[in-house]
């Protein structure tokens, strides 16, 4: 079976010539660094070790529920080590004059091709793995919300100099050290940091996982560790409620301990510098990483503005996280940072100062004097919760009619109608918007507050809803489209007024025919 997968439709428009006639070019294919497989059967034998451990020393091997813990983790390094020989079997990559192109596939066989001019970045990162071996992972994206391109894994050599051919030309390694005495530093990490990233919801869930999993490694050798736990807890809490305190005390302990060890791993040595470069403007870099590194690297010429998210329950530490809006570079990650973020989790002070740093120019656009939304915004989302509530408890109390659920169950709506009601009015005070020449700022959100500056020339048009509810509070929705990081950028329930003068203020060249007297009128008149 084989598969072709191009660049992403909107890389791939027509344009210059892609040289997508890959039989007329003789540029040779390459493989994958050799060093790979003597890394995967490092990682074979090491995932042999709990297995033969636990037969051989420990004698937990004549039951199998004594054993599955260990089979389960050895059956895993086997076939991650396998798939990894398979893959280096069956991958090929080359570099042409207009492609970059690689077959791989351990069933389907698949063909991916980036033209080198829709390339939008070029990171290279290692786990601890690849950093013994000397080897990288090379990320190339091409302007998606995926990697178009990833090749696992090249020498270190081969990895720097893909990065320095695809993003500025022909390597010039006399070049890169000159221009590596031209960085300006603009944030570096500090450690009270651990703070703002071990405060977190899913701490107590980690916390249990890694205590079921340490219990489970003790197995193999033959100790109940949640037995002992339990027996000093006892000790200590006879009663049967502070024996549950202790116990939540000791997973949120180990929680904290596996959440901190995560942000030191991945921030170690975290740097964000600016590198200057002769004549092809300016890069922003991270470097970070202590097991597994991590190096990503943004042209300043693709960026449009920076983005502040406020998680509701950690406002009130001032936690924020930082991206920038960018052509070019993924969003959000299912397996770690995305490369648009530019801080680790900190307070909003740092944030502010490093994106004063990052946007060009004199501007400071996250730090304008939002504009407050009307309270017909507010009359709205107390509507909802209150419709909310009251659809619920109506339902509930057709349930208990009917023997589906417990006659009393309908109360509870209404008992969460005054939380539905601070929801509300919170969500209200998150609004706001701005035009700090040359940036549109807008902010809304309740569960995560978000606060865009946007580049006046990254707005590619305004989007606007009105509901029925909207039109009888006399409120419009805006959205900005935009090429760039999310694509698309809110400011709910403005009233008409805010709207025609933001319009003006940002895109008045767009809108000449919109803003006339007897078009703004078609928002307030009903039936028009």
């Amino acid at each position: 079976m084989t598969a072709v997968d191009t660049a992403r439709a909107e890389d791939a428009a027509p344009g210059p010539d892609t040289g997508t006639d890959t039989g007329t070019d003789t540029t040779p294919w390459q493989r994958l660094d050799g060093r790979l497989i003597w890394v995967n059967l490092v990682r074979l034998l090491l995932s042999l070790a709990p297995t033969v451990l636990s037969i051989v020393f420990f004698g937990t091997g004549r039951r199998l529920s004594d054993l599955w813990p260990a089979m389960v983790a050895t059956g895993i390094g086997v076939l991650v080590s396998v798939g990894d020989v398979v893959r280096w079997v069956r991958t090929r990559y080359r570099v042409t004059g207009e492609l970059v192109e690689i077959r791989t596939g351990r069933i389907m066989r698949v063909y991916r091709q980036v033209p080198r001019d829709r390339i939008r970045a070029v990171d290279h990162k290692a786990r601890l793995r690849h950093r013994l071996a000397g080897l990288r992972v090379v990320v190339i994206s091409s302007g998606g919300t995926r990697p178009a391109l990833r090749l696992d894994a090249v020498s270190k050599e081969t990895a720097e100099a893909l990065r320095q051919e695809l993003m500025r030309g022909v390597p010039d390694p006399e070049a890169e050290r000159a221009a590596a005495f031209r960085e300006t530093p603009i944030a570096e990490v500090r450690w009270y940091w651990i703070f703002y990233n071990v405060i977190n919801i899913w701490g107590m869930l980690v916390g249990a996982l890694m205590l079921w999993s340490l219990d489970g490694m003790a197995e193999l050798v033959n100790l109940d560790l949640t037995g002992a736990i339990g027996e000093v807890v006892d000790r200590l809490a006879p009663g049967r409620w502070g024996s549950y305190a202790l116990w939540g005390a000791v997973v949120f302990l180990l929680g904290f301990l596996a959440l901190a060890a995560g942000f030191v791993q991945d921030n170690w040595h975290f740097r964000l510098v600016r590198r200057f470069k002769d004549e092809e403007g300016s890069e922003l870099i991270t470097r970070q990483g202590l097991m597994s590194t991590r190096e990503v690297h943004r042209d300043d010429r693709r960026l449009r503005g920076v983005q502040l998210s406020e998680p509701l329950f950690w406002r009130w530490i001032g936690l924020t996280e930082t991206a920038v809006i960018s052509t070019g570079l993924a969003s959000w990650s299912l397996t770690g940072e995305p490369a648009s973020s530019i801080l680790p989790r900190g307070p909003v002070r740092e944030a502010r100062r490093v994106a004063a740093m990052v946007l060009p120019g004199p501007a400071r656009p996250l730090e304008a004097e939002l504009r407050r939304h009307p309270r017909g915004a507010l009359l709205r989302r107390l509507l909802w919760a209150v419709a909310l509530c009251g659809g619920l408890s109506g339902m509930t109390a057709w349930l208990g009619a009917t023997g589906a659920v417990p006659g009393w169950i309908w109360t509870v709506p209404l008992w969460a109608l005054p939380l539905a009601a601070a929801g509300a009015l919170a969500a209200f005070r998150t609004l706001g918007h701005a035009y700090a020449e040359p940036y549109v700022v807008m902010r809304h959100g309740l569960s995560r507050r978000q606060t865009s500056a946007l580049a006046r020339e990254a707005v590619l048009g305004l989007r606007i809803r009105q509901s029925l509810l909207q039109r009888w509070l006399g409120l419009v929705s805006v959205a900005t489209p935009t090429a760039a990081g999310l694509r698309i950028y809110q400011a709910p329930d403005m009233s008409v007024e805010q709207f025609l003068a933001l319009a003006d203020e940002a895109v008045p060249e767009l809108l000449a025919e919109f803003l006339r007297d007897d078009a703004a009128e078609n928002f307030t008149q009903p039936g028009k």
